[in-house]
C-alpha cells in the first residue's frame, strides 16, 4: 500500500482513521487517530480515502477562490459595477495518467472481490481500465438500510484502488454497493453520463470455485462485476451478423415464454438436482428483530418443508445451501437427515460449485 505523509486514512479492520503523520519503515505508518493520538499502524491495514496530494490541491482551489472572492468584493466596493467572482479551476486534480490506446473512449469499470490467503476472507477493489480519471464514491447498505462511504476520491485512469476488505465470517451479511461514478480527462474529451449502480451479491457466489475467474488484473482469480463495459459491448456489436441480431430480437420477443417453458421443465425432470437456499435474506425480505434463534427456527422449517416435498415428488438429489457461518445451521441439518438414513443419505455438496457451505442429500 502506497502511503505518503498528509493522507486521510481509514482502518481497515478496526473503527476510525486519522492523517499519516510519519513512515516508520516499509510496512509500517504513523498515524494520528480521530482522538489525536500518534498510532503505529501496518500500511496494509490501512486505506487512503484522501491522498495527500489531493488535501493540498483542494486547500489551494479553495484558496484560490476565497482570494478571488476577496479582489471582487473589493472592486464592488470601488465601483458601481457588479461581477459575479470566477473560481479559479487551476485546482482541479489532473493526475499523470497512463494512457491504453485500445480503450479508446471506452469505459470499462469493474468492481472484484479477491480471495486473500488462508481462506481469511476478500479484498474488494475498484477497477479503473480506461483513459478517464475517476471521482468515485462507494456505498454500503446494510440489512438494516443504513448506509455510509466506504471510499470517497479519485481513482486515475488505467489502475486500480482497494476499497475494503470482507472477513469470511461476514460474508453471509455481505452488503449491497452502490457504486457513483463520474469521469474526465485534462483538455478536451468526450463527455461521458455519470454512472450509478446499485450490486446485491448472493454470499452463495462466494462459496462456489466457478464465481471467481481468471481475468487481466490480478494473478490469481477473482470475482469480476462489470459496472459497465463499453468495450466488450461494442466489440459483441460489431461481430454479431444479422442472422444473430434477427435471433436476438426473436428471443427477445418470446423472452417470457421461452422462460416460463425452462422453468417448467426443470420442476418436472427427476433426475434435476433442486438447490434449495437456506440463507435468511433468501428466506425473509426483512428479518430485522429477529433473534438467531428465531432465525434458525425459520431456517429449519423451511428445511423440513422442502425436504417433505423432496420426497412425496420422487426427487432424487436436492441440496441445501447453509453456508458456513457458526454451522448450527448446519450441525441441525445434518442430525435430522441421521435419523432418516433408511431414506437417504447424505455429504458435501461440490466444492467446486459450493465451497463447505452445501450439503448433498440423494434419496433412495
Amino acid at each position: 500500500m502506497n502511503v505518503k505523509v498528509g493522507d486521510i486514512v481509514r482502518f481497515l479492520n478496526d473503527v476510525g482513521g486519522g492523517k499519516v503523520v510519519g513512515i516508520i519503515d516499509r510496512n509500517t505508518a504513523m498515524v494520528l487517530n480521530d482522538d489525536d493520538f500518534e498510532v503505529p499502524m501496518p500500511k496494509s491495514e490501512l486505506v487512503v480515502i484522501e491522498s495527500a496530494t489531493d488535501n493540498q490541491l483542494r486547500s489551494e482551489h479553495k484558496n484560490s477562490i476565497n482570494n478571488t472572492l476577496s479582489a471582487n468584493n473589493q472592486d464592488d466596493s470601488e465601483s458601481n459595477d457588479s461581477q459575479s467572482p470566477t473560481p479559479s479551476i487551476e485546482g482541479i486534480f489532473y493526475p499523470e495518467v497512463a494512457i491504453d490506446k485500445s480503450n479508446g473512449d471506452f469505459l470499462r469499470e469493474f468492481l472484484a472481490f479477491v480471495p486473500k490467503k488462508q481462506n481469511q476472507g476478500f479484498e474488494l477493489y475498484l477497477i479503473n481500465d480506461s483513459n478517464y480519471n475517476v471521482l468515485y464514491n462507494i456505498i454500503s447498505t446494510d440489512s438494516e438500510e443504513k448506509s455510509s462511504s466506504e471510499a470517497v476520491g479519485v481513482l486515475e485512469a488505467n489502475t486500480k484502488v482497494q476499497i475494503s476488505t470482507i472477513a469470511t465470517d461476514d460474508i453471509n451479511i455481505i452488503p449491497a454497493y452502490t457504486c457513483h461514478l463520474s469521469f474526465y480527462q485534462k483538455g478536451h474529451f468526450k463527455v461521458k453520463e455519470p454512472l450509478s449502480r446499485t450490486i446485491e451479491l448472493n454470499p452463495v457466489k462466494f462459496y462456489k470455485e466457478t464465481s471467481f475467474v481468471k481475468n487481466e488484473f490480478f494473478n490469481k482469480n477473482a470475482m469480476m462485476i462489470a459496472l459497465i463495459d463499453e468495450k466488450a459491448a461494442s466489440d459483441s456489436l460489431e461481430n454479431m451478423t444479422e442472422k444473430d441480431f434477427k435471433n436476438l430480437m426473436n428471443q427477445k420477443k418470446q423472452g417470457s415464454a421461452i422462460e416460463h417453458k425452462e422453468f417448467k421443465s426443470a420442476k418436472t425432470t427427476p433426475s434435476q438436482i433442486v438447490e434449495v437456499d437456506l440463507h435468511i435474506h433468501e428466506l425473509l425480505d426483512d428479518f430485522r428483530g429477529l433473534s438467531n434463534g428465531e432465525m434458525l427456527e425459520i431456517q429449519l422449517k423451511k428445511f423440513n418443508e422442502e425436504l417433505d416435498k423432496a420426497l412425496h415428488n420422487g426427487t432424487k438429489k436436492i441440496v441445501f445451501i447453509h453456508g458456513v457461518g457458526a454451522g448450527v445451521l448446519k450441525l441441525e441439518i445434518r442430525r435430522k437427515l441421521d435419523q432418516m438414513k433408511k431414506k437417504l443419505d447424505y455429504q458435501d455438496a461440490s466444492f467446486k460449485e459450493y465451497g463447505y457451505g452445501a450439503t448433498l442429500v440423494r434419496i433412495f
